[in-house]
């Protein structure tokens, strides 16, 4: 059984860490347990897709991986000469993310701070305030 901050036995832990990246300038976070990791964008093969937003592939190692354009989704352009790759844990397979070349950042926070979302951050389950922004909690799960 897992332990709180303070100590006293529980199944959950009174806190969450969240992996802080940005998108076109914008901070949005994701749970860790929802991130396979941060490696350099690489070289993407354009293909067709029904799916909104997955228009590409990346091939990482023996991995191929589709591309979720979410900077389109949100209607803002990656920043930085160097972007970098967020992999996306899904229930039915990893996915790939175009991020800005900032470096994300991990926020252990209080789950009290953590709440449903408002119309602000449509595409978003939660937010929670970090330092003195609101950031958008995204869910990869799918």
């Amino acid at each position: 059984m897992l332990r709180t901050r303070r100590g006293l036995n529980s199944k959950t832990t009174s806190t969450c860490t969240l992996m802080v990246f940005s998108v076109g300038g914008q901070r949005i976070a994701a749970r860790t347990e929802e991130v396979g990791g941060v490696w350099p964008w690489t070289h993407t093969m354009p293909v067709p897709s029904g799916t909104a937003f997955v228009n590409a592939l990346l091939r990482r190692g023996e991995d191929v991986l589709p591309v979720f354009d979410l900077a389109a989704r949100l209607n803002v352009q990656v920043r930085g000469a160097t972007p970098l790759c967020l992999i996306a844990k899904r229930k039915d397979g990893d996915m790939a993310i175009r991020i800005d070349e900032e470096i994300p950042t991990l926020h252990v926070v209080e789950q009290a701070a953590i709440h449903r979302t408002t119309g602000t951050h449509a595409e978003a389950v939660d937010t929670c305030l970090i330092g003195t922004d609101e950031v958008p909690i995204y869910s990869f799960r799918g």
